[in-house]
């Protein structure tokens, strides 16, 4: 289960999430999305909890994508750190799912 959130880029947080989502495809098609600033976060949700599970230092537990595929050394990222343009025209991002490290799984 993958669990999308397509959020206005000046927003503190990542909720709500836009939508779940099941299959094998690997594009993601949104449709209907205003032209302006914005930041998308993607993750599997491996334990079903419907969230994604941070460590105490803030690092996802779970695979995870962010538009501009920032670094998560630091944690997860707020929406400005991962924002991109979208305009009139259809806008192609490609996000790296990060593993989590060191073993790491959500409980």
């Amino acid at each position: 289960m993958l669990y999308v959130a397509l959020v206005p880029a000046e927003q503190k947080g990542w909720e709500p999430t836009l939508q779940t989502l099941q299959g094998s495809g690997e594009q993601l098609i949104i449709k209907n999305v205003p032209p302006g600033r914005f930041a998308l976060q993607l993750f599997q949700d491996s334990n079903g909890n419907g969230r994604l599970d941070l460590s105490a230092r803030g690092i996802p537990l779970e695979p995870v994508a962010f538009s501009g595929n920032p670094s998560l050394f630091k944690g997860k990222p707020k929406p400005k750190d991962a924002q991109f343009e979208h305009g009139a025209e259809d806008t192609l991002l490609t996000l790296r799912l990060h593993q989590p490290k060191g073993g790491q799984q959500a409980r």
